[in-house]
């Protein structure tokens, strides 16, 4: 497999369109520009055609990321996440469709793949300590000198080389901000790219590879959480070898001795968290903090519906509002199957062998049914049989959960019919209603993703 031949294909002005028909149309996210994708589409051929010539030939310069804030609770710093221009989207996307044929092991595993490895391993019994390993602020702490060795290993053409340190490089600046004269970043990835994940994952291939295949323990790292499992007495040991190995990369894992760290040795009797689920004695569950986050989202729908039914002057409005809210309440207790992707909390957790947790959520939705008087018109839907339907391999086989790449015109009416005035649905064009539920679909994803920020 080439890289040069690839990156032709890819960068070809017709696979370009693809990408953006596919991957970047249907983005809300505005960039330092503030041209929209809808914006873009009426000059679309034209910029691809430029964006195409000027890649393929080296010169292709990137516009300034725009920042966005994320919080990330009392008293720490917000992340920082860098929104890239359309064009600039289309481009990256295509980097990182690149390097995903280049480097088809370096792709970010599945939590859910992760978490059912772990369970093997601790139903091995060949196991008695746990390693947990943090970096600190792994993404803007990655040298670019590290990521440029591991990436020539593989890829040699000077124009993807180029067009990968541009890239990384590029200065992420406060909305409003012009980049003119803006400082290129000299270390780190920049956060909320598409090339972000696999950049990282390449550039801790050695370190994978040489703990993850020794044979000694069962290792595993999710982006900047490491978790080992070692037979008795080697936690330690093995545990000070892989930080020693990541300082010699240039990264900055926690240490073990001191009282506030996040990396730890100690034994499996103890319980211990990892990408958001708890480990106590075997048992696999879902961590406290990730039970309440998910029901304070829950209880923001009740919310919700309460003001809109407040504000409700006719009963269209008021039926329209009580059938947003069971669609919302159920849509995010079950998740969905969109764009191929299996979305929601309990896919996430659905490699949990204690659903203690999942009836406990459910008790917390009947006294919040009960307290804002719908018990009587609501039936939610229930969590262990989304987290027995999650686990089927086919989506085709889904029926409590729902498909929304299955459904068809009159079923995508109906649900539109939910959030939209009866009239305005009903002059749609079968064309103007997938456009409009995409959009719609794609809001509700976005609120599902939130249930999921920062559950490690």
């Amino acid at each position: 497999m080439s890289a040069a031949k690839e990156f032709r294909d890819i960068f070809w002005f017709g696979n370009l369109g693809k990408i953006y028909e596919d991957r970047v149309k249907d983005s809300g996210a505005i960039g330092l520009d503030r041209v929209r994708p809808g914006g873009f589409q009426k000059s679309k051929d034209e910029q691809l055609k430029i964006v195409s010539r000027k890649v393929l030939a080296g010169s292709y310069k990137f516009t300034p990321y725009k920042e966005k804030l994320i919080s990330k609770g009392k008293g720490k710093f917000p992340r920082v996440i860098s929104i890239p221009t359309v064009r600039d989207r289309i481009v990256l996307r295509g980097l990182c469709d690149l390097l995903a044929v280049v480097y088809p092991d370096r792709r970010l595993e599945l939590p859910q793949l992760t978490i059912g490895s772990l369970s093997e391993a601790l139903r091995s019994g060949e196991y008695s300590e746990y390693v947990k390993i943090d970096l600190k602020d792994f993404y803007p702490s990655i040298p670019h000198d590290l990521l440029l060795r591991s990436i020539k290993r593989k890829i040699r053409k000077k124009e993807i080389v180029d067009l990968i340190l541009r890239a990384v490089e590029n200065p992420t600046v406060p909305s409003g901000r012009k980049g003119t004269g803006a400082e290129r970043e000299l270390r780190g990835v920049p956060q909320g790219l598409s090339i972000s994940n696999i950049l990282a994952e390449i550039a801790l291939t050695t370190i994978d590879r040489l703990f993850g295949g020794n044979g000694q323990c069962w290792y595993k790292r999710y982006v900047d959480d490491i978790l080992i499992l070692t037979p008795a007495a080697k936690g330690r040991q093995i545990g000070d070898a892989v930080i020693s190995a990541l300082k010699s990369l240039g990264l900055e894992p926690h240490p073990f001795d001191k009282d506030d760290s996040k990396s730890k040795v100690g034994s499996l009797t103890e319980s211990f968290s990892f990408l958001g689920y708890q480990v106590t004695n075997g048992s696999i569950s879902i961590r406290r903090e990730s039970v309440l986050k998910f029901e304070s989202s829950l209880a923001g729908i009740f919310t919700s519906y309460r003001h809109n039914l407040a504000t409700a002057n006719t009963k269209e409005k008021r039926d329209r509002a009580l059938s947003r809210f069971i669609w919302r309440l159920n849509l995010r207790l079950t998740g969905c199957i969109f764009k191929e992707r299996r979305l929601g909390w309990v896919f996430y957790f659905s490699q949990i062998n204690d659903t203690s947790c999942l009836r406990a959520v459910m008790n917390t939705v009947d006294s919040l049914l009960l307290r804002f008087a719908l018990n009587s018109k609501v039936c939610p839907k229930s969590l262990i049989k989304v987290l027995y339907e999650s686990r089927r391999r086919q989506t085709e086989m889904h029926r409590y959960i729902p498909n929304f790449d299955v459904m068809d015109v009159g079923q995508k009416r109906k649900i539109l019919l939910m959030r939209l005035p009866k009239h305005r649905v009903r002059r749609m064009s079968d064309e103007q209603v997938e456009m409009a539920f995409d959009r719609n679909i794609s809001i509700a994803i976005r609120e599902l993703e939130a249930d999921l920020a920062s559950v490690s």
